[in-house]
């Protein structure tokens, strides 16, 4: 989703984490709290199995879409009429559906609005009223359906139970008005908006229709309303969608576009073909065209045809100032992919979206390559003022980005392909399993484009010492009940840095690597769960890491790592020294430890995290014999400690707090 600036994040942050040096030297680590013999995963049943793998049984609705949705650009309304198909997978008869009516969060008096989770100033000031308008709903397109809405939810009566096993077919027919910059200062959500430019307005259409929500094995219906920061959680259809509006705008949509020829001119279909196999760009649209009425068909209207499968979602963009530029990108399967930018005359620029058809090249193949092949036949680019949203085989990038931010944010959109597009985990309760399994691959895809040409994320990042602070939330906390100033923090850097952590230090590349595309494949076009996630990582790097899971994700648990003596042998004798180090926090990191002894030799020590399984207190002695001069933890600063000044002894005694003393 959008990127978070956070203004006042590093200072609440940093203020708590300092705070912690005031605090008693007494450690709160007990072993049995976190190497527990009883697990917190729940056991494995016939639909999820303790591995961490679909069972069986496991089962999951579908729900197809056929559209046909108009643009009113002098009223700005959308009007649309949607069929529905649903298909009952789950073992029971159902007598009612629940839909997602996400624009209804811009009614008076929404949920959303009454939290004030996302009002700045001016939108609380602001006379907008929006929603849903729901002019009628046919059950099998004939039957007037009884139905309810609930905010940012609906809900259907059948009138007869649908079966396991069975579909049903039902007709909404609605309109909604567009909402303008109805914004907020530190991130919007707001995902349906309109961008003026001066060549005309960019329309950035999503979350535009009535959608199923999730019936699944863990919560049945799930029913949360859309508040803000908890995105989405949807099923799994087809996508068949027509859209009419003035022939003089230019179109793009998630899914592919079936009827070029009638919408595009003979020297736009015949760039629009080049593109699709040219390893450079083509302009489909030239900045010199924007302004030329004869680049658009002679007719007053157009109705562009789309169809996207296997797809849990579908957003589109509409706009008379679209710069529009294509070329293909070969994954390394061999499937090739149309990759598709549309940006405003004002966007064009050598630092922003000129770069755009790279970016989308980079990424696509970046992430094929690494993880599993991205799935639809085309990647679009949309300059908008969502400032980063993503949907299936399109997003929304900022039109105003350049420089590393623009790098970033196309590449993490982009990315929102893996998560949750392909794994399509429930946003709506676990916003991390999305954002942060996406900043984590960032910053991966970040290193390696152009020779580390960008910092990427690092730019508005916390140190590390503050994604621990008293302050903070863990991380499976529920989206919207996350402060806002949080969000970022805990659901992107956080996890990202967590994952990566367990990747090049407790597991190892070799290890966490095949374990990572096993979890995407086996759940790709599911609905896991973090219990499955959890499980799955487990299992397939043999590893008991719920010691880790549960101080790191189900609690904000803090690592302290404390040198408490360092014995010396007596000078003559050919003995070793004794160390010991006590952890004083409540979470458990492996140790690593640097020695170095009178001679100036240096020893390195890795000690597995299975050494606190015993208790607080850990003692070793080095290989080599003699007098030990500096001992230091971690001296990489790889795991994160919080305080770093009980990290060190040096026998010149600089560690008044330690203990030395003589063999």
């Amino acid at each position: 989703m959008n990127r978070f600036l956070l203004s006042f994040c590093f200072f609440l942050s940093y203020c708590s984490v300092n705070a912690q040096s005031s605090e008693k030297s007494k450690s709160k680590f007990v072993a049995s709290e976190l190497f527990s013999s009883s697990s917190f995963l729940p056991s494995g049943n016939s639909y999820r199995l303790a591995t961490g793998e679909p069972g069986p049984d496991y089962w999951q609705n579908r729900a197809d879409y056929k559209i046909d949705v108009s643009l009113d650009d002098k009223a700005e309304i959308i009007s649309g009429i949607e069929t529905i198909t649903y298909y009952n997978n789950s073992p029971k008869e159902l007598t009612f559906l629940w839909l997602q009516m996400d624009q209804n969060v811009y009614q008076k008096h929404s949920k959303g609005l009454d939290a004030k989770l996302f009002l700045s100033s001016n939108a609380a000031e602001s006379k907008f009223e929006g929603g849903f308008n729901i002019e009628s709903i046919l059950l099998n397109n004939r039957d007037k359906a009884t139905f309810a809405i609930h905010d940012t939810r609906m809900r259907i009566e059948l009138s007869e139970p649908l079966p396991s096993g069975q579909k049903i077919s039902f007709q909404i027919k609605y309109t909604y008005k567009f909402p303008r910059n109805f914004r907020n200062a530190d991130f919007n959500v707001n995902r349906t908006d309109i961008l003026p430019t001066k060549n005309g307005d960019i329309y950035s259409v999503a979350q535009w229709y009535p959608r199923l929500c999730v019936l699944d094995d863990v919560s049945g219906w799930n029913t949360l309303p859309y508040l803000g920061n908890g995105e989405f959680y949807l099923e799994y259809g087809n996508f068949d969608v027509n859209i009419t509006l003035p022939s003089a705008y230019i179109v793009e949509a998630s899914g592919d576009l079936l009827n070029p020829e009638e919408v595009l001119t003979s020297t736009q279909l015949e760039r629009w073909k080049k593109a699709k196999t040219s390893s450079e760009k083509v302009f489909i649209r030239t900045i010199e065209e924007i302004t030329d009425p004869t680049s658009r068909p002679a007719k007053p209207l157009c109705t562009w045809k789309f169809k996207l499968n296997q797809a849990r979602d579908f957003a589109w963009t509409a706009s008379k100032s679209f710069v529009w530029e294509g070329l293909e990108i070969v994954l390394p399967s061999g499937k090739k992919v149309l990759g598709s930018s549309l940006y405003p005359v004002e966007s064009k620029r050598s630092d922003s979206w000129d770069r755009s058809s790279e970016y989308i090249k980079f990424t696509l193949q970046y992430f094929s390559k690494q993880w599993y092949e991205y799935p639809y036949n085309k990647a679009v680019n949309v300059a908008s003022n969502l400032d980063g949203m993503e949907y299936p085989g399109l997003v929304f990038c900022a039109a105003k980005d350049k420089g590393n931010m623009y790098w970033a944010v196309v590449n993490h959109e982009l990315g929102h392909t893996w998560f949750p597009m392909i794994v399509g985990s429930n946003e709506r309760k676990h916003a991390w399993m999305d954002e942060g399994f996406n900043a984590f691959m960032d910053n991966m895809a970040t290193k390696d484009f152009n020779g580390g040409e960008f910092p990427g994320y690092p730019e508005i990042d916390v140190p590390v010492k503050a994604l621990f602070a008293d302050s903070l939330v863990a991380i499976m906390t529920r989206p919207d009940v996350i402060p806002g100033n949080q969000v970022y923090t805990i659901q992107y850097q956080k996890v990202a840095y967590l994952l990566t952590l367990l990747r090049e230090e407790i597991l190892g590349k070799e290890r966490f690597d095949p374990a990572f595309r096993k979890y995407i494949s086996d759940w790709a076009y599911k609905h896991p769960t973090p219990w499955d996630f959890f499980s799955s990582i487990n299992s397939s790097t043999g590893e008991d890491l719920n010691w880790f899971w549960k101080s790191m994700f189900l609690e904000n648990y803090k690592l302290d790592q404390k040198i408490t003596q360092v014995v010396n042998p007596q000078k003559g004798k050919s003995q070793k020294a004794k160390i010991t180090v006590e952890n004083m926090g409540k979470a458990a990191m492996p140790l690593k430890v640097e020695v170095t002894f009178e001679n100036g030799q240096k020893e390195s020590h890795n000690f597995p995290v299975e050494i606190w399984e015993q208790g607080l207190s850990y003692s070793f002695s080095p290989d080599s014999d003699g007098s030990v001069t500096k001992v230091v933890i971690d001296p990489q600063n790889i795991f994160p400690d919080v305080k770093a000044d009980n990290n060190s002894w040096t026998i010149n005694g600089q560690n008044t707090k330690t203990k030395s003393g003589k063999l």
